[in-house]
């Protein structure tokens, strides 16, 4: 069906795919962008998904009456028989699907009948209510409703908002502009829906499961909304969403669950909200990371949790140096590389040197500045401390790689951007039997305590946190979704591939505090 109906569009098949998705669910659409970006072509084609479907489009003005939209006053009723009556056949109350374009310059007596319209899918015409047979109202225009003009009701009831831009790949372009006319394009009638399936339908969707993984996500978009809507020079009402949106929100999720073979909704489906939450053109990049962060914010919460553990333990042995004797005292447990380099233990980007003359210059309490580099002559990676008349400022100022860090001395080892690492020592001493000054000696019983800290957060990162993301990934990457656009999947897949980040960098983390506790 969609195939059909995207025949000879070009970079708007997302947007026919989601109005189809929310002609279906019963939800209206709001299209935003400059006129002949094909708009009004996406309702003509939607009209074709439903057996003796039909459309009514109108281009609104300033002048429009409710006459235009819900057809003329019967005269002869309204002399004959002293009744108010429209004659409302080929106008809005009949038709499948409604487009209306500038929608914005409405008149308020229109407003308030499509308010109606789009709620209860009702007209009231004179003394009769009319069951409206509209499975979509789409409206478009090249700007958002005006403040304090009363059109918050309307703009709240338009629950798919899409921007509708012009062609933006030049060989797209020119394939578009070489097209030859197309005939009128047909749906085949075995393709299209019947008024029994489409109410068949509506049944089957409001059984589709809601899954507590995706509630948890949505509780993770509606926190970092209201944290937004709170935050300086924010407006409130930018992040506001509406319980009756939300409600909506779930039910266009199992819509797309349901169309997709689904029973459940799953994660996939959670991108949808991308074209649901926004209020302003201003904050849609806000609500896309807002949205895609929430795929991964119950494994990043649970890392966050392993993360203060490790923390907390790495601080109890990151013990302050006592006096000069002490400093000297911890370096002589490690290892020497080239006279002059201790030698850094599982650094993810291979063989790693800190400056032993360095290593007095950094702190325990606070994190003081350092830099890295790569010195391709010692095959190496090159950790310095700075600070006055540090004897390598110029060497590095045309190595590459050069970026800044910051260092902070802990137990057995160096801290650098708050990932511990442990130095290579002389010989093979358990590292329970270093005390925090560096002398032989046992640790206090709490260190195996801290030990099995390492050890169970690194078993829970294994055990569940990345099974869970691997799972994840899985899904997205297997995934066939009729409603994603190529966009939507390229954005959910970089945040995926962020928390997979994160998670390596954790698990370098726990491994190095193991050395280290």
């Amino acid at each position: 069906m969609l195939k059909v109906m995207s025949e000879g569009i070009y970079e708007k098949e997302h947007i026919l795919a989601m109005t189809l998705l929310s002609a279906i669910a019963g939800e209206s659409v709001f299209l935003l962008g400059p006129p002949g970006t094909a708009k009004s072509l996406v309702a003509r084609r939607l009209k074709l998904a439903f057996k003796d479907g039909n459309a009514f489009e109108y281009l609104m003005s300033r002048f429009s009456t409710p006459d235009e939209i819900f057809g003329p006053v019967s005269i002869s009723l309204l002399k004959n028989k002293d009744r108010y009556e429209r004659v409302v056949d080929g106008f809005l109350p009949t038709a499948t699907v409604v487009f209306l374009d500038e929608i914005w310059k409405a008149s308020p007596s229109i407003q308030n009948a499509l308010l109606t319209a789009i709620n209860e899918r009702i007209f009231q015409n004179g003394r009769n209510t009319l069951s409206l047979p509209m499975k979509a109202l789409i409206a478009a225009s090249n700007e958002l409703p005006a403040e304090d003009e009363g059109l918050e009701a309307l703009w709240d009831r338009f629950l798919v908002r899409m921007v509708s831009n012009s062609i933006q790949t030049e060989s797209t372009f020119y394939k578009m502009i070489r097209q030859k006319p197309i005939d009128d394009i047909t749906m085949p009638p075995d393709l299209q829906i019947t008024d029994e399936v489409y109410k068949s339908w509506q049944h089957n969707i409001n059984l589709v499961a809601i899954p507590d993984d995706v509630c948890k996500a949505i509780s993770a978009i509606r926190k970092r909304l209201r944290d937004e809507a709170v935050q300086e020079g924010r407006k409130e009402m930018d992040y506001y969403v509406s319980d009756r949106r939300w409600k909506k929100c779930f039910h266009l999720m199992q819509t797309a669950a349901f169309l997709n073979g689904r029973k459940t909704i799953d994660m996939t489906d959670v991108p949808i909200l991308f074209h649901c939450l926004w209020n302003t053109a201003e904050v849609i990049p806000t609500i896309i990371d807002i949205v895609a962060s929430s795929l991964t914010a119950d494994l990043d919460k649970q890392m966050e949790k392993l993360q203060k553990e490790i923390d907390q333990a790495i601080k109890k042995k990151s013990q302050p140096v006592k006096n000069e004797e002490d400093t000297h005292n911890q370096p002589k447990q490690f290892m020497l590389v080239n006279y002059f380099y201790y030698s850094i233990r599982n650094f993810p980007q291979g063989k790693c040197l800190f400056y032993k003359a360095d290593y007095n210059h950094v702190g325990v309490d606070k994190a003081s500045d350092g830099i890295l580099y790569r010195d391709d002559q010692k095959r190496a990676w090159i950790v310095h401390a700075i600070y006055t008349s540090s004897p390598f400022d110029n060497k590095v100022k045309n190595a590459q790689n050069v970026r800044k860090i910051k260092l902070q001395k802990c137990r057995g080892g160096i801290i650098i951007d708050k990932t511990p690492y442990a130095f290579e020592r002389m010989m093979s001493l358990p590292m329970t039997s270093l005390s925090s000054d560096g002398v032989q000696g046992l640790f206090a019983d709490d260190s195996f305590m801290e030990e099995s800290v390492a050890e169970t957060t690194l078993s829970t990162l294994q055990k569940d946190i990345i099974p869970s993301l691997v799972r994840l990934q899985e899904l997205f990457a297997g995934s066939k979704h009729l409603f994603l656009s190529d966009d939507d999947r390229k954005i959910a897949k970089k945040y995926l591939d962020g928390c997979d980040k994160r998670v390596k960098e954790l698990k370098v983390k726990i491994k190095n505090a193991q050395q280290l506790l």
